[in-house]
This record gives C-alpha cells, structure tokens and sequence, in this order.
C-alpha cells in the first residue's frame, strides 16, 4: 500500500507483538513487547495510526475513542480503500500517487528526452527475492479495484517489467527509477544522519524487514543489500566504499566522509565479516565501519543526554513564514494560510488528505500561548491541549488535518494554563489555580512577563516593598487586626535604589520603572487635625476637603504651606499582599532562572501555584513547568516538566510538610524535576538535612526524579550561574570548578545538590548512575567485541 501514497516510503512500521522474537531478546531493548512498539510510535510520531489486525491500538494503550475519530488519527487496514458505485477506488486516506504521476508526466516525461531515465516495476520471483524487492523497492497491490495504480506508473514512465534478481538490483544502485522512489518525488526529507550506510538483511526474517524500512527512515541514503546475494555483492559494496570517502563538503579540517555498514540482528556478525573480507581490499583507513546491533530508536533519550541521537526523517513538500496575530481572549484561534501540494488533486476519501505543521515563535515578552508542549501521541482523548479541534500537538509542532486545498484554516491554541490543567486532567489530576498562584501570576504580568521579574531581583527592593504591605496581628484571644498599606516616602526609596543603581548594568532600576510596572503608586500623606492620623491620597483623590480614615472627619487639604515630605508611595495591586506577596517573588524569580538560567534558546510554558485533587487526596506546587529546547525539525523529547516549592525569607522555611509534599508531588509525576527555591543565602542545617534525604530519594527512583535546590546567592545573582558561583566561594565555587558548563537540569540539579546541599560528587554520582552503570557496561562490552 505504500507504493500507492504520496510519502508511502517514509511511513514507519511499528511491530506489534505479544512477546518479542529471538533475535530482538538482548539487555538493550525494553522488558515487554508493549514497551517497544509504543517507543517505535514515540521515535517516529506519526500523524496517523493504521492498525492491520483489530485490536492492536488497544493492545498499546490507545484505544479507538470516539471523540479521537473525528480528528482522523486512528484506521483500520481494511478501510484505507474507498469503493464508491460509479467511481474508481480511491485511497481513504492521504494523497493519490496517480496525481504525481501525472505532474511528473507533464513535466518531464511526456517529451523524449537524449538519455531516457531506466525506471523499472517488478514481476514476481522467489519469496525472499520478491520480499527484498518489495521492501527495498515496491510491488503494487494486487486488489482489483486499484490495479490502475500499476497501470498508471507504467503508462507515465514507460517502466520496464525486471525480475527481482541481483542482476536487477545491481543496475538499481547504479541508478534507477522504483515504484517507492516515486512516493517521495518533490518532497524535503532532512535527516539528523547524513554519513552514507549499507544495511545487510536477510529478507526472509520480517524482523529484518521491520528494521531496514525503518532504518531508511532516520539515515539518508541507505544501500539495501540482501544477505543471500552477499558473496556477489562484495564487489559492489567495495566500489561503494571508495566512492563515498571522500572530503565531508565545507569542513576546513580534513574530516572524510566513512561508509556504515549495518548488520541486520538476525544475522551473525562474524559471518558478514567473514564473506566480505574487507581487510583483504586494501580499503582506505577509516573509511568503512561494521556495526552488529541496531539503533535503539524505541529507547526515549534522558534528559541529560549529550550522546547523538537520531531523529526520524522530517518530510515537508514546502514551508513558509509569516507573521500573525491571533484573535480571542478565553478561546486564541489563529487564521493561518494552508500549505497544500503544488498540484492539482481530488480528495474523495473519508480521512485527510495531508497535513500542515505549524511551529510558534512568540515575541512578546508575556507569553499568551503555551509554546513548550508534550506531545499528545498517546492521547486517547481530544481533551489536550484543546477540546474538540481537529489537530493534535506533537514534538514537531501543531499538526492539522487537511482534505482539500483551501485558503486559509485556523488553529485552536491553549494558554500556558489550559494546556497544563488540560494535560494534568489526562493524569488523573484535577487542577485548579490557588489563591497564592494568582498573586504570584499578577506579579509576573505586572512586570511584562519573567524577564520583566529582572527588576525585582534585588534584596532591598523586595524588602522595601514588603516593608510598605499590609500586616495582619492575630492576638493572644483569636482576635485579629488588619493593618492598611504603609507609605514610604521618595528619599526612602532614593536611599534604597541608589546602591543598586551603582551596580554593573543596575542604572535602569528606577522609580519610575517601579511606578509603570504597576509597584508603586505617588499620593500625598498629610495628618488629620483632628485625629493626628496620618492619611493617604493618590494623585486623582486630593481635592479641597479630604476625609479621614479614622475619624471619618472632613478636613480642608493643606495648600498654604505644602511640604515637600508630604509626597509618599504607596504599594498597590499584589505587591500589596503581606508576606512577599505569599511567596510571589519567590516564585517569580526562580521562573525566571528555570526559563534563562540554561540560556536563552529554551521553550518554556508555566503556571503559578495549583491545588491538585487525586485518587489519593489533595496536594499543591507553587508552579509547574515544561521546559524545553528550540528545534528546527522535531525535538528528539518532550519537554521536562518541573513542579516546586518556593519559600521567601523564614529561618527555617521548608518544614516536614513542604518537603514531603515535593516528594508526593514527585511521585503523582514521575520523572519530574522537583524544585525547592529560597530568597535566603542558604538553607538552614534542618532544611539541608531533610533536602539531601529528598534528593536521594529523587534518583533511586524507577523515573528519577532530580531536585534542584535554589537560594538567593542563585536567584538574585548577577551574569551567568557559574560566575556567580566562582564569585560565592566555599562549595559553590567548587562545584563551578569542576562543572564549568551546565547545559540541562539534571545536570543543574546534580550542581547544586553539591554547591548548595553540600553533597560530595561521588556520592552524587553514585546515586545518579548506579541504575544504568550495569547496562552501560554491557553495552560498551558489546561495542568492544565488535
């Protein structure tokens, strides 16, 4: 069926079995068969999920939602053929190959050209032979009803009948045209792997066949080579060899280009090895290199892996820029212009004809649109990010669905909070917005988003501010006494600004940057005569007769002989919340540090405090995070998401209470990075203690969960971390010594469990890789036999 759809070639095989085959059991791949095929669907991420037998999806976890059918994301095999009465069989779903024939008809070959282009379609041989061709070329189908799809390919390039022998194949690598060739014409495929390979499979394992169609779609130019044929083929292998080392193209360093040869796992290396003697042929030094196991595709890469990994193959027929704004407050719709092929087709099928994949760049400052997203692969409900839309999110973008060739078409898109209360209500978790998470999200907003928090990354100023707050004093007999905002007045905050404005880049922290991002507010502050009250009147209140706030008595304004120290600020909107603003700045500084502290090239989508309601009872997190990296093509993970607690300037901030609730939450999301941040220098003895007992905890875990331990010598520091860490002495200048580049968060969590928790790096690391340092060593064995 491949051979029929635009794209065909590059459609993945995902193996679906109730126990894995002999030659798949090896320590490298996961415990169970459901394990691997849902990592094959991870690695490739498809748009569509075609099962061939009932029940594989469900076997997977899927599921046919009825909800999930109106998005076209789920088929059966016996559907992909439409049969109308009247009309010739059409394909259910994607794009009719007969509409390239014809483009490339009329384009290329409806004229005789000097040197016609040998293009070949296959009769039927032996089965291994035939099952090669198959998989390495293309058969068409042999339903009646779209038997035109061969007479279609054969009438626009008059192909020429070949059997499927090494004969045939021989003058294929030479150069040729093939049924499957065909299903990519006129598309972009980018690679992540551009070093030539040769893959050597024996045709009749369907294990082999698995791996090398799959194995074409993450490696670029790919030598099919059947296992059967290997003594005659060593020739050629060798030509190809030579051919390809060469000068990589734009590298000054003298880097050549080397072959892969890839051994299929049915096969014994030694053997391949044997037959092909290439230490016999005199080949040029490191131009070819064998390899014995394959790729773990299925394998999800950890969060702080630097290791090259491949990526499956991005396939576009075209893209374009354009800037838009979208419309909508409570619902963000985005009208955008629809990328459809470049010629002309006739969509009749039930399901879409091809998709578009819109990747977001926000540029303002406040971000309105969650931009850092889990993929939605396994989502068995259209609840995430949005309700009801025909699109689905995944690591390479928003994908929409499309059946006919339209101008414009538009694109539901969540807000940071949606998304993640949407995503948490697909784990079981009931998210609601907490009290202190709103102020905490007004502060933000107020500043113009987390980089505007920059200003508030000064101890005087948050001191300042929490100083003019209201109070609350509760009394011995329960009783308690609210006490109004307090006024400072401008040589105050002269006083209180000037060493700051004397620092390296400090100039710009001002009064009035504190009066526009909506801190202060400038009013008059005379007494009441009659009372002696000190009141407070903004700008727009003062008028010839004032009232007091005490005594409720009329007074005229003093005008006679006004008095430069009657002008005071006043605290306004959630900067007047008492408690530094119950933990606001907290919570806004270390957003700030998560979002830039690893660079700037980072997605990053958050919400402030969340009450959580589950199966097991009630819990919080004073914000959750997705963080991610900016990829040009699909992001080879999916975002970390982070959970955490932040605490101001308490001696002893994080109680039992808090530090257990980190652990919970850990445990309601594994693999989540935890978080546990203070405005203070350092944790007292007892918070260290009970925090190095977490973070233990937090990597013996099946998903670990690494925790990264914040204080104010991080959050209010000045230039890159590992500076401010030279500049601090003691551990912290240690760890930047022997860690002077930190790239991602687990590596930031294992840095700062020895910076600011004290920990030793042995026994860090002891605890970060005592899990995979069995494994990693059967891997390296493996490496070195071969």
């Amino acid at each position: 069926m491949a051979t029929t759809m635009w794209g065909g070639m590059m459609s993945p095989l995902i193996p679906v079995m109730k126990r894995l085959p002999a030659e798949w059991k090896d320590e490298l791949l996961p415990h169970g068969s459901q394990q691997l095929s849902r990592g094959y669907i991870r690695f490739f991420e498809p748009d569509l999920l075609v099962q061939t037998k009932a029940g594989q999806l469900a076997s997977l976890g899927l599921g046919e939602d009825p909800s999930w059918s109106a998005n076209r994301r789920f088929f059966n095999f016996d559907n992909l053929i439409r049969k109308d009465y009247g009309l010739a069989a059409d394909l259910n779903v994607g794009m009719n190959i007969s509409y390239i024939y014809q483009k490339l008809f009329k384009e290329e070959f409806q004229f005789k050209r000097r040197a016609e282009p040998a293009i070949y379609h296959f009769t039927e041989g032996a089965p291994d032979d035939t099952a090669f061709f198959e998989a390495a070329f293309g058969y068409f189908p042999k339903v009646r009803q779209i038997a035109y799809f061969k007479n279609n390919y054969i009438t626009a390039f008059d192909a020429k009948q070949r059997a499927p022998s090494f004969e045939t194949w021989c003058d294929l690598v030479q150069g040729g045209g093939f049924p499957l060739y065909y299903t990519v014409k006129g598309a972009e495929l980018r690679f992540s792997r551009s070093d030539p390979s040769i893959f050597i499979f024996d045709p009749s394992k369907p294990t082999d066949l698995i791996d090398f169609w799959n194995y074409r779609l993450f490696t670029w130019d790919v030598l099919p080579v059947n296992v059967n044929w290997l003594s005659q083929s060593r020739d050629l292998i060798l030509q190809v060899i030579r051919k390809n080392h060469r000068l990589l193209p734009t590298n000054p360093n003298g880097v050549m280009i080397h072959t892969s040869i890839e051994v299929a796992r049915s096969l014994e290396i030694e053997d391949v090895s044997k037959q092909l003697d290439l230490a016999s042929a005199k080949l040029p030094e490191h131009s070819a290199v064998m390899r014995g196991w394959y790729e773990p595709i299925w394998r999800e890469p950890q969060a702080d892996e630097r290791a090259f990994r491949p990526s499956a193959v991005a396939i576009a027929q075209k893209s374009r820029q354009v800037q838009l704004t979208p419309s909508g407050d409570k619902r963000i719709i985005l009208r955008f212009p629809v990328q459809s092929p470049d010629f002309d087709f006739v969509q009749l099928g039930e399901g879409p004809s091809f998709v578009n994949v819109v990747k977001l760049k926000q540029y303002q400052a406040q971000k309105s649109i969650a931009e850092a997203l889990p993929a939605a692969t396994f989502s068995t409900r259209d609840s995430y990010p949005i309700r009801g839309a025909d699109q689905f999110v995944s690591r390479e973008g928003f994908v929409t669905f499309h059946r006919y060739s339209l101008d414009h078409a538009y694109l539901d898109l969540p807000s940071p909070t949606d998304a993640i209360i949407s995503w948490l209500r697909t784990k079981g978790l009931t998210a609601t917005p907490s009290d202190a998470g709103r102020v905490a999200d007004q502060i933000i907003a107020s500043v113009g988003g987390l980089s505007g928090t920059n200003i508030l990354r000064e101890r005087g100023i948050l001191e300042q501010l929490n100083s003019m707050a209201r109070s609350r004093h509760v009394w011995k007999d329960g009783s308690a006494d609210e006490f109004i905002d307090r006024t400072a007045s401008v040589q105050d905050w002269i006083k209180t600004l000037k060493p700051i404005q004397r620092k390296a880049f400090g100039n710009w922290k001002t009064l009035d940057r504190l009066v526009a991002d909506g801190m202060l507010r400038l009013g008059l502050a005379p007494r009441c005569p009659h009372c002696t009250l000190e009141n407070w009147y903004s700008l727009d209140d003062v008028s010839d007769q004032v009232s007091c706030a005490r005594c409720l008595k009329k007074y005229p304004f003093p005008q006679g002989n006004p008095d430069r120290k009657l002008f005071k600020y006043r605290v306004v909107g959630p900067f007047a919340t008492p408690g530094y603003a119950r933990g606001g700045y907290a919570v806004a500084l270390t957003l700030r540090f998560l979002e830039n502290g690893l660079g700037s090239m980072n997605q990053f989508t958050f919400s402030t405090g969340l009450e959580l309601k589950h199966a097991g009872g009630k819990s919080e997190t004073d914000f959750f995070a997705w963080h991610g990296k900016s990829d040009l093509d699909r992001a080879c993970r999916d975002p970390l998401t982070l959970v955490g607690e932040c605490k101001s300037f308490a001696a002893e901030s994080f109680k039992p209470a808090d530090v257990s609730r980190l652990r919970q939450l850990a445990t309601l999301l594994p693999g989540c990075v935890i978080v546990a941040a203070t405005l203070k220098d350092d944790f007292s003895a007892i918070e260290n203690k009970a925090l190095r007992a977490l973070a233990k905890w937090g990597w013996t875990q099946l998903l670990p969960s690494p925790l990264i331990a914040l204080t104010g010598q991080e959050l209010f520091a000045d230039g890159p971390l590992v500076s401010a860490w030279r500049e601090c002495g003691g551990t912290r200048r240690a760890t930047a010594e022997k860690q002077g580049h930190i790239f991602d968060l687990v590596s930031l969590a294992d840095a700062t469990q020895q910076a600011v928790l004290g920990m030793s790096s042995e026994d860090v690391a002891t605890l970060r890789y005592k899990r995979s340092r069995a494994l990693a060593i059967k891997r390296s064995k493996l490496q070195q036999e071969v």
